[in-house]
């Protein structure tokens, strides 16, 4: 995927506000390098002037990431959410070490609702954040913040920087509010496109009429529903 400079400095920004990141923050990054989500763990963290803890290529068990997290003093960490149920699962004696935290943020997967409560039970200070996003539209390009667990499916929120969100039918036509359709994300944050591959270029990222002349959006493939609040809610993909 070619993503573009420009692309990706408007959603470093847009992450160091989400996400309220300063100088005074100790962020762990969790992913792998390899991986897009590492460069949104740690370049809006270095950004700001904040510090930046590298987790080593083996996977921690909760019980080491706890500790590391007690020693290091972390205050942000993002974990993908099978990772953070195994932890939440554990939350009982391992909740005191992660009373440095202020700010859980997760993605990748979709977030179940109810480990959420048992989070809240045992770190009610500590809000989450949930993100969602493709590659092609540079990490996370929705975000939900929780400070307590939803009554339904948990959803993935309102877009990050100047992307916009449209929720439309087989035919790329809008659908009313709440009724499902594929979602289909534009704004200056959208990539470039595959590199080599233009037929598949041509079939994801198409014209943008709902914006500026020559805009594009980039079909997700993505079953969502727009919530009476605005926030998109994740139902599956359009190929199940």
């Amino acid at each position: 995927v070619g993503v573009e400079h420009h692309a990706l400095d408007a959603h470093v920004r847009a992450a160091r506000e989400t996400f309220g990141l300063t100088a005074r923050d100790r962020v762990l990054t969790f992913a792998s390098t390899s991986f897009d989500a590492s460069l949104e763990q740690i370049l809006p963290a270095l950004s700001t002037g904040a510090t930046v803890l590298v987790r080593p290529d083996d996977i921690w068990a909760p019980q080491e990431l706890a500790a590391r997290v007690a020693a290091e003093r972390v205050t942000v960490m993002e974990l993908t959410p099978s990772y953070w149920t195994e932890l939440v699962a554990r939350l009982d004696t391992l909740a005191p070490r992660l009373a440095s935290l202020r700010l859980l943020v997760t993605g990748g997967e979709a977030l179940p609702a109810d480990p959420l409560r048992h989070w809240f039970a045992h770190l009610p200070g500590v809000p989450v954040v949930n993100t969602y996003g493709p590659t092609e539209t540079v990490i996370s390009a929705t975000a939900h913040p929780l400070a307590g667990a939803p009554a339904g499916r948990v959803p993935i929120g309102r877009p990050l920087g100047g992307r916009r969100t449209y929720v439309v039918d087989p035919l790329g036509e809008p659908v009313p509010l709440g009724v499902p359709g594929e979602l289909v994300i534009g704004g200056p944050e959208v990539a470039r496109g595959y590199l080599g591959r233009p037929a598949l270029t041509a079939e994801r990222f198409v014209p943008d009429p709902f914006g500026a002349r020559g805009g594009r959006l980039y079909r997700t493939g993505d079953v969502v529903r727009r919530l009476a609040g605005g926030a998109l809610e994740f139902l599956g993909r359009n190929d199940d």
